[in-house]
């Protein structure tokens, strides 16, 4: 049996442009770092438009196999990167989280306990409080979000279902995701102890956000044109959240955050609107 047959973990990381958050990332995933745990090997997919990040990964991680993305967002990125990976199971974790002591067994652990689990996600938590409505970090606390911040998924699964939707290619690509295997009534389960901590992003301009205005809406439009509207996209919960926007978060933005980030808020509100609209116009 050759080495590359043991491998349990393909660990996929899609970067962008942020080698200061990729090097933290990577050395929380090193072997001195997570062993004893499973084979494994950590695969980088570079969108990257510098050559910062495989130089990090070339000079500091000589052990971390760096490739290039396919340069069409975030869905495309991992793809490539899966494409390349040997292991049996597929993490994928995002290139600003910080994997957690023994996050690797912990899923090893879970698939080992319940065999007949496809799809492991785990908790992701924000690095510290949240400061301003300007900020932005996909936590996961509980489970059923099926982030892909932090997400483990069978290769063999990932292969059935032709990987992420390239379509998507700023967002949804993950809603989209859950939704395929899901509706196959493929088991699932929430794993606390594979943990990553996730630093809050500011959702305006700058500060490494790459996506463009209104993205929201049209990776909406997106999927249901593609699935029509369901449990994750319907007239009902988006009016659910817009209720909670302009009472609960209307007071947590103006006398928590004593108006940090209030543009933000706003700008959540009438793209929530616009997306209520779409949903009653296509039902």
């Amino acid at each position: 049996m050759n080495k590359e047959s043991n491998i349990f973990f393909s660990v996929v990381i899609p970067t962008y442009e942020r080698p200061d958050d990729l090097r933290r990332c990577l050395t929380s995933i090193e072997k001195k770092a997570q062993a004893p745990c499973p084979d494994y090997e950590i695969i980088v997919t570079d969108d990257s438009k510098s050559e910062k990040c495989r130089t990090l990964v070339e000079n500091e991680f000589p052990e971390v196999s760096w490739g290039t993305g396919k340069q069409n967002g975030p869905a495309g990125n991992r793809n490539a990167g899966v494409k390349r990976a040997k292991g049996n199971w597929i993490i994928f974790l995002d290139d600003d989280c910080v994997a957690q002591d023994r996050f690797l067994n912990a899923y090893a652990d879970a698939i080992h306990s319940n065999p007949q689990v496809k799809v492991l996600e785990g908790r992701i938590f924000a690095e510290r409080p949240r400061r301003s409505w300007a900020e932005g970090c996909p936590e996961n606390e509980h489970g059923g979000m099926f982030w892909t911040s932090n997400l483990c998924v069978e290769k063999n699964l990932f292969k059935l279902l032709n990987g992420f939707d390239e379509t998507f290619e700023v967002a949804f690509e993950d809603v989209d995701f859950a939704y395929r295997f899901r509706k196959l009534g493929v088991p699932t389960k929430f794993v606390r102890k594979a943990s990553a901590s996730h630093p809050w992003r500011n959702l305006g301009k700058g500060d490494k956000n790459w996506k463009k205005k209104g993205y929201e809406l049209e990776s909406l439009k997106i999927f249901v044109r593609k699935h029509g509207q369901n449990e994750y996209a319907n007239t009902k919960s988006y009016l659910k959240n817009l209720v909670r926007m302009l009472t609960r978060d209307l007071f947590v933005s103006l006398f928590v955050f004593k108006t940090r980030g209030f543009s933000n808020h706003i700008h959540n509100v009438f793209s929530t609107i616009l997306s209520i609209l779409f949903l009653m116009k296509n039902r």
